[in-house]
């Protein structure tokens, strides 16, 4: 008997105890999402914004469980998330437009634009005398086969009177040997983005000065560049993870835009060989010519114009012969895009 009152106060503790329990395990914390993110390319400054969503828990904040895969091209990134590999990525508009027209389907939407015009560009030596379209007759110009530049030349080359089959030759390579074959005289010119064909060569000794740049934008290309994409699928089955994903990049592009030397510290964090320099000479680029052109510094990242995408598309089903032109509106979806306030990564 006097046991009883013991017994009856730890019965009663089980039972509190239980009681408590159960709520607690009811409102348990959701299993992330995970996210299969197609990269344009490797781990450069290109890439800053995603790497720091990564590594500081931005993703995670937004439930998610993301994953970058590096890339090969941003013309791939549409193949990748068409073939079910990757949920969303970085890919370009002209190579979205590309497959829409030649396969008869929507593979992916562009959920944010990232930059304003084409960053597609023909680079050389000054030494051999390239210094406008026209004297690319007769030479041989490489790049890998998924490079946006290189998907859209014919472009380029029909605005300029340039008959692509007949006045050029091309070497296909391996992205990592593209710029080396340049500046052994292997080939005589290469295209690619500005901030990676640019930088790459000043990162195998060659002087800016001796560098020849013809931007595609600058001889009457007008295209839009990369694009964040999804699948239909996926906005279909997960509307809020691709909203938190779009959220939690701008959180990070404010902050790569605020201080970039913190951000290539955290890029070198993922990628221990990178050469800080170079990358920081690359991020300029990307933030001071790519994506902070005056609209997306008054207006935030990710507009997209339909009538000029439209207009663009148009053009490049003339130039690589699309088998049917798409909708510009089939390739867009802007219901997922964050706020404008959030989406002005540079301060006023």
């Amino acid at each position: 008997m006097t046991h009883a009152p013991n017994l009856r106060r730890r019965l009663c503790l089980a039972a509190l105890t239980a009681g408590v329990a159960a709520p607690i395990a009811g409102y348990a914390q959701a299993a992330p999402v995970k996210l299969r993110y197609q990269l344009d390319w490797r781990y450069e400054a290109g890439v800053c914004a995603h790497v720091l969503a990564l590594r500081k828990g931005y993703f995670a904040q937004e439930g998610l469980e993301v994953t970058l895969n590096v890339g090969n091209g941003a013309a791939n990134t549409v193949t990748r998330i068409a073939s079910g590999v990757a949920d969303m990525g970085t890919g370009d508009m002209s190579s979205l437009a590309e497959f829409a027209g030649n396969n008869g389907q929507v593979a992916a939407q562009a959920v944010m634009l990232l930059y304003e015009q084409t960053p597609a560009a023909v680079f050389s030596l000054k030494k051999t005398g390239i210094r406008r379209p026209a004297d690319l007759r007769g030479r041989q110009i490489a790049a890998p086969v998924n490079d946006g530049a290189r998907r859209v030349f014919p472009l380029f080359a029909a605005t300029n009177g340039l008959d692509v089959e007949k006045d050029v030759r091309w070497m296909s390579v391996e992205p990592a040997l593209r710029e080396t074959l340049l500046v052994r005289g292997q080939v005589e010119a290469i295209t690619g983005y500005m901030a990676s064909g640019l930088i790459s060569l000043q990162k195998l000794g060659v002087d800016p000065a001796d560098i020849e740049v013809m931007r595609y934008a600058d001889f009457g290309v007008d295209l839009y560049g990369n694009a964040i994409m999804a699948s239909p699928a996926f906005m279909k089955e997960q509307p809020k993870a691709v909203a938190g994903f779009l959220r939690a990049l701008m959180r990070a592009f404010r902050e790569v835009a605020a201080d970039r030397p913190a951000a290539v510290a955290v890029l070198k964090q993922q990628d221990p060989l990178l050469d800080v320099g170079i990358e920081a000479r690359r991020l300029d680029i990307i933030l001071n010519q790519e994506i902070g052109v005056p609209a997306t510094r008054r207006d935030g990242v990710g507009n997209i114009d339909v009538a000029r995408y439209q207009k663009g598309i148009d053009a490049l089903a003339r130039a690589l012969a699309f088998k049917s032109v798409p909708a510009a509106p089939s390739l867009i979806n802007a219901g997922f895009l964050p706020s404008a306030a959030e989406r002005r990564i540079f301060a006023a």
